[in-house]
């Protein structure tokens, strides 16, 4: 039975994958719920890029099969298939599978070069015990942040940092890496983290090769949150802004899923946006790969994938689409990639995803801003002061990925807003919630 505390109308902001779990939770637990998007569509940045009649992704998402289950308990309507990685990570002119084998990434690295790598870090003082640190400790607010350049450096040694860190993170951010914060390398776990492999070597740990996805993608993912949402009498309003100085009723809770900054105005939280540059190729020129991972700088983009390698659904009767992810970074937000699509193809054809006669049928680009969270060192202060700020407003829940300012995955989102919705039940208050948000920033990103 609902408490009397509890039974307050709730307003939810955003129509994202944070903003749909929540409204979908509430009603079910009983509660009245509204929900706010500020567009015309729901899903963030779910919501589907429509090219060449194909909804294709915003970059390369997929579920993990580790990863946390009420997702897909939530979709159960849509259906989800296992689906084989048929990845690649481009090092040193050589594709390696992805997730790299040892074996297949010392062939992408050379005999030499990895063991100057794995030498420099094995023979340093206190390096192992400091390698599994970095895998043990907890991303809380540390006393001091020394940075993302000395903390990789104390890791795992100078071979490693210049040879992956240091490219990846620059080509991402657009800043020297001794500007960002120590929390760029305690919670991402991707293409730039070489010696994970090393370690799943040693430990003789098995790389796990498959994924779940959605057979109509993330669009029939937003539609099947919808459709639950809208079965449980919530009533979803669109194109409706949000002011903080005007729409926050006292006699309603709010659950905030869109930017911090936005909720605390003046607050010190930027982020950085990704371009997406979508080409259609002539049918069966390229392989069959879902995703390419490219860590060096040297190229433009860090991702390229294939929408049809992730659903059949996805796929084009008369040509192959290519989504390419262009970081920010030191481009800035006003850039037009497809006036500079031959140098863009050159860096395609070299890197050994396009060949050399292959020629776009098609070409667009999309913008897509607020995709990474910017953590500068210390930027954790700002941070924990604008929550501050939230908690005195009283019955406002800042909720997920953009609304607690975090770089996660989309299952940690639901979880998230089930336990939120778990604690409002049990008469918790927002600013409980909002005091003890620091247990999210040890989320691990999956790539």
């Amino acid at each position: 039975m609902v408490s009397k505390k509890s039974s307050r109308p709730v307003r939810v902001i955003g129509g994202g994958i944070s903003g749909l779990s929540a409204a979908l939770l509430l009603a079910r637990a009983g509660r009245s719920v509204t929900l706010w998007e500020g567009t015309s569509r729901l899903g963030g940045l779910l919501a589907p890029i429509v090219f060449q009649g194909v909804d294709c992704d915003r970059g390369s998402h997929r579920v993990h099969p580790e990863s946390h289950p009420l997702l897909r308990e939530l979709t159960a309507s849509e259906d989800w298939q296992s689906r084989p990685r048929r990845g690649r990570l481009i090092l040193n002119g050589q594709h390696l599978h992805y997730p790299p084998n040892p074996m297949g990434f010392v062939r992408g690295l050379g005999v030499r070069a990895s063991a100057q790598m794995l030498g420099g870090f094995v023979t340093r003082p206190g390096a192992l015990s400091a390698f599994k640190s970095w895998e043990a400790d907890r991303s809380e607010m540390p006393d001091e942040d020394e940075g993302f350049e000395a903390f990789i450096l104390r890791r795992v040694g100078r071979g490693a940092y210049e040879r992956f860190y240091k490219p990846y993170v620059t080509k991402v951010w657009g800043l020297p890496p001794d500007e960002i914060s120590q929390t760029v390398a305690k919670q991402r776990i991707s293409t730039s983290k070489p010696m994970e492999t090393f370690r799943r070597a040693i430990k003789r740990e098995k790389v796990d090769r498959r994924f779940l996805y959605p057979v109509g993608g993330m669009a029939g993912l937003v539609q099947s949150l919808r459709r639950s949402v809208e079965a449980e009498g919530v009533q979803i309003i669109h194109d409706r802004s949000f002011d903080p100085d005007a729409d926050l009723p006292a006699d309603q809770d709010t659950i905030f899923t869109g930017r911090l900054r936005d909720l605390v105005p003046g607050a010190k939280l930027h982020h950085r946006g990704l371009y997406l540059v979508f080409l259609a190729l002539p049918k069966g020129r390229l392989a069959e790969v879902d995703t390419w991972y490219v860590p060096e700088s040297h190229y433009w983009f860090g991702r390229v994938s294939q929408p049809a390698q992730f659903s059949a659904d996805h796929g084009h009767a008369d040509h192959d689409v290519l989504c390419v992810e262009i970081p920010e970074g030191r481009w800035g937000p006003d850039q037009d990639f497809t006036l500079r699509l031959p140098e863009l193809l050159d860096q395609l054809r070299s890197a050994g995803i396009v060949p050399e006669d292959c020629t776009p049928i098609a070409s667009t680009q999309r913008h897509v801003p607020d995709v990474y969270p910017l953590y500068r060192r210390n930027w954790y202060l700002d941070w924990a002061a604008a929550l501050e700020r939230v908690a005195a407003m009283e019955r406002v829940w800042p909720l997920g990925r953009q609304g607690l300012f975090l770089h996660c995955n989309m299952d940690h989102c639901v979880n998230m807003a089930d336990q939120m919705v778990q604690e409002m039940g049990e008469g918790q208050a927002a600013g409980d919630w909002i005091r003890q948000a620091t247990r999210y920033l040890d989320l691990r990103v999956r790539d």
